[in-house]
């Protein structure tokens, strides 16, 4: 048995049991973690549920059905392993993604989860889902191959998770009604600027995995609209709306007598808006280096 046909199998075996996870045991993981968030926030589910907690429910169940969906493609994807596919390699990523992308926003909800010192189960996904990506490519990519398939596609992972909940966020500037002057306060209207940017971004993110995961030109451009759209959507809600739950010292830090002074203000080191925009335009600086972009582009 040959190296590759050995790595074939370990792959195989991780998309089938990553598969069972996502169909079998992450749908109560997601739901034991969202029950602690409602009660938590209903105050022990006897006040009514807000639009926003009501925003989040449909969120998570939504991203929910996306990883049921994710688990039924990687039990193929073993299969298609085991076949020598071409497809399997991009097809696996593209699903593990998935896991790490949302079950960050869903384990969190804004910081409640770290706020009461809670671990949420449902961060268990973001967990098997990055060990698992890692593994596909470490057993996939070699030599001179490796670093520039792993290096990008685990920095669209690491922004894709800010994209994702700045995608939730930005509804809020939906959701918020009330009086016609609120609804026309700029720091809500940058939310309505912003949502369909990240969530536009968060389509390319997963076109632009698959697709540099297939070693293609198009993998690279749309690396670039994925980065350059999170940017643009992410640093004018840093500037336009300045808040202290934006910040990852957590709003706490910024109440009175607390340590840090500005509340309400967070720096460009610890908001979590202007830290996310960082992150995409690295990643697009990354994509120009000729190293990475010679990698993707056609030979001439």
């Amino acid at each position: 048995m040959n190296s590759s046909s050995t790595n074939q199998k370990i792959q195989a075996a991780i998309a089938f049991l990553v598969g069972i996870f996502l169909i079998f045991i992450n749908p109560s993981l997601v739901t034991k973690t969202v029950n602690m968030f409602l009660k938590g926030i209903t105050k022990g589910a006897s006040m009514p549920m807000n639009p926003i907690g009501s925003l989040r429910l449909q969120v998570s169940f939504g991203w929910l059905g996306l990883t049921v969906i994710a688990g039924i493609v990687l039990l193929l994807v073993a299969y298609a392993f085991l076949k020598d596919k071409k497809w399997a390699f991009p097809v696996a990523l593209t699903s593990l993604a998935i896991l790490p992308v949302g079950s960050f926003y869903v384990s969190s909800f804004a910081g409640y989860m770290v706020k009461k010192g809670a671990f949420a189960p449902s961060f268990t996904a973001f967990i098997v889902g990055l060990v698992a990506f890692w593994a596909i490519i470490l057993l996939e990519k070699k030599g001179k191959d490796l670093w520039p398939t792993f290096i990008p596609l685990t920095l669209l992972g690491m922004f894709g998770t800010q994209v994702f909940a700045f995608s939730e966020h930005g509804l809020r500037g939906l959701y918020q009604g009330g009086k016609t002057a609120s609804i026309l306060d700029p720091t809500i209207g940058i939310l309505r600027y912003s949502q369909p940017i990240m969530f536009i971004s968060l389509i390319f993110i997963f076109l632009a995995i698959y697709y540099l995961a297939s070693k293609t030109e198009k993998g690279w451009w749309f690396s670039l609209v994925a980065g350059l759209g999170a940017a643009i959507a992410a640093f004018p809600v840093h500037f336009a709306r300045p808040k202290a739950s934006f910040s990852v010292a957590g709003a706490d830090a910024f109440e009175k007598g607390a340590k840090v002074v500005g509340a309400g203000t967070p720096s460009m080191f610890t908001s979590v808006y202007f830290l996310g925009g960082l992150l995409a335009t690295i990643f697009v600086i990354v994509m120009l280096i000729p190293y990475f972009k010679n990698y993707y582009m056609p030979k001439k």
